[in-house]
């Protein structure tokens, strides 16, 4: 009986194919001189080549910048055109298997011995946002674009994709997610990197073939990762590249066996580079990245109705009030340009552990229409442009509102660049119908923080608190179609309860300003994270006294090296380190800092049709 199966099986694998010969495109096109900055798509009924150039030149964009008149000249050179091919037919014989894969199933089960499980003939691709705690509704909003971006690269590479989101559909039995042979993708941050590893053993127990691991705290954590005992993680992606992802989708098993490596995605520890927000390792990567890396219309019906049923259900039962026709918002996150404007000039923030913020890329032409087309079909009129920080990029206002306006549109912008450019405010006012929301870290109230504590900015002229006030005066002038997110830190180095108390004030102040064009204030403890710069008191002795200089403070390489140094190398930052922050670098304690963040939330409750926003931006207390 084994017998007859296999070469049953042996027959089956022998197919005869009969087709136009659709590799040969007359005069070497599709593949010749451009190789690598065009696609070629074969279309079947008419047996020709679409080519579209995708790839843009410095001196196209020089040209462009010089003489605009000659844009569309330019443009049309990018537009698709057909490829004519050398109409003959093609009979070959190929080993792809013709029967079904249940049959193969079936075929392989009396081949192999019993004691073996039958291995996939499908290749499934599994994505799992992976979060750590059960979040309230108010901080499940919005669909999840990382999770998106790596399942629409892998669709386009020939796999069957599952999206799995734990932040918006709360935990689900792995054994309902993962088969046997399925590659399993996790997204890692803070909040879910120590599941993660539990996840990843559990997939691994399940069969998954390999196991993979992004998003930022797997990239600032990757070494830790692949250390891990009995490797649970096979591969860990350094680089947030949509050039990465596909390149690794067409080469996993090479790359997991180690045959080829991929300088972005990282199998071993010691092919892990220095990744960090820290200084060091912002100078290291500034300039290597381009748009291919950032910029992909993501496949939006990857996610089930059901999914964004939750998704725009959350939503509209905390910022419903504030649209014209509540009912019918449809929310979405979109990546509409790349970078911070601050961090692409050197210098990022104490506290952020946002990838690739020092990456400052515009999108290429096209691009801007094609995601907007997309999101629309999909019935999206509320978009949140993850941009950070978008709002000094006036060039992306003025394309966005060619593009068409949209009727509500979300983006980060600092206080600093909504202070000294008012002009932009109108311009992000032509890109919307209904409401424009800046999202904005104010961080405190108090002159001597925002210039040392966080250093909210490089310049050392002007008064950063100043701006903050300006900034307000600015969204109000605006107009109502124009509202305000913000957000207050109590813990910064060096905090004192007077400069918590002048935090207060400003958030007063911002509540009696605005009005009901105030939308939100978030108060938050400052959370230390792995990856952000203030994360080298974990390995440098300097680092943590200058930081417990600013509080007026000391500590000893003993204290340094009982609550940071010891720490250095675990997954998450611990809550002792976290307890230490408040200890060593501020004068407050952390309980301190939450009740000073529960009076936020008691201040906005007297602001007529306020948001109640997040009780904490980033996770729970635990204090």
């Amino acid at each position: 009986m084994r017998l007859i199966a296999i070469i049953v099986m042996l027959l089956s694998m022998v197919n005869v194919d009969v087709s136009w010969a659709k590799d040969k495109p007359i005069g070497g096109l599709c593949g010749g001189a451009y190789v690598g900055s065009n696609t070629c798509v074969w279309n079947e009924d008419t047996h020709e080549w679409t080519e579209t150039y995708v790839g843009w030149d410095n001196w196209e964009w020089q040209t462009i910048a010089n003489q605009p008149e000659l844009a569309p000249a330019i443009r049309r050179m990018h537009l698709p055109r057909q490829v004519p091919v050398e109409k003959r037919y093609s009979i070959s014989l190929n080993t792809k298997a013709c029967l079904k894969p249940e049959y193969h199933l079936l075929l392989g089960a009396a081949v192999m011995p019993s004691n073996r499980k039958p291995i996939a003939t499908t290749r499934r691709v599994v994505i799992i946002n992976v979060e750590g705690g059960d979040w309230p509704e108010e901080s499940r909003i919005w669909p999840h674009l990382g999770i998106n971006y790596v399942g629409t690269v892998a669709k386009q590479e020939g796999f069957d994709v599952v999206l799995y989101d734990e932040l918006i559909q709360r935990r689900k039995p792995l054994e309902e997610l993962i088969r046997p042979g399925d590659i399993v993708g996790l997204s890692l941050v803070s909040t879910g990197i120590e599941r993660g590893v539990l996840v990843a053993q559990e997939a691994k127990a399940l069969g998954a073939r390999y196991v993979i691991a992004g998003n930022d705290s797997a990239m600032f954590r990757a070494r830790q990762l692949l250390e891990l005992p009995d490797r649970p993680i096979d591969a860990v992606f350094t680089s947030n590249s949509v050039v990465t992802l596909r390149e690794f989708f067409r080469n996993a098993d090479a790359v997991i066996a180690g045959s080829m490596q991929i300088e972005q995605v990282a199998t071993a520890p010691e092919q892990v580079p220095y990744v960090s927000n820290e200084h060091a390792g912002v100078a290291v990567e500034r300039k290597a990245y381009t748009e291919e890396d950032f910029f992909l219309v993501p496949n939006l019906s990857l996610f089930s109705d059901e999914y964004w049923e939750l998704v725009r259900t959350a939503y509209r039962s905390q910022f419903g009030h504030k649209h014209q026709d509540p009912a019918n918002v449809r929310n979405a996150i979109a990546l509409l340009a790349q970078g911070c404007g601050r961090a692409g000039m050197g210098d990022i923030c104490d506290y952020c552990t946002i990838r690739h913020v020092a990456n400052v890329v515009q999108p290429p032409p096209g691009y801007l229409e094609e995601t907007l087309a997309t999101y629309r079909a999909q019935g999206v009129n509320t978009f949140f442009n993850v941009t950070d920080s978008a709002f000094e990029m006036g060039v992306l206002a003025k394309q966005l509102e060619e593009a068409g306006p949209v009727d509500t549109l979300i983006i980060y912008g600092r206080a600093q660049a909504i202070a000294q450019r008012p002009d932009l405010l109108e311009r992000w006012k032509g890109c919307v119908t209904e409401r424009l929301l800046i999202n904005c870290g104010m961080d405190s109230g108090s002159e001597r923080i925002l210039q040392t504590g966080i250093n909210k900015s490089g310049s050392k002229v002007g008064s950063r608190l100043e701006e903050n006030y300006r900034a307000l005066a600015n969204i109000k002038a605006a107009g109502p179609k124009v509202h305000l997110h913000f957000s207050v830190i109590f813990g910064s180095p060096g905090e004192t309860h007077e400069s918590c108390e002048a935090t207060l004030h400003f958030v007063q102040h911002a509540i009696d300003t605005l009005g009901e064009q105030l939308d939100v204030v978030e108060g938050d403890i400052f959370w230390v994270n792995f990856g952000a710069p203030c994360s080298e008191i974990f390995t440098d002795y300097k680092a943590a006294q200058k930081r417990a200089l600013l509080a007026g403070k000391s500590i000893s390489r003993d204290e340094w090296h009982q609550y940071f140094a010891r720490h250095a190398d675990e997954l998450a930052v611990p809550e002792e380190s976290q307890h230490a922050w408040y200890t060593f670098f501020t004068s407050i304690t952390i309980k301190e800092a939450w009740a000073y963040n529960a009076q936020v939330r008691g201040m906005l409750e007297q602001l007529p049709g306020h948001i109640t926003g997040r009780n904490y931006a980033f996770k729970p207390p635990t204090v």
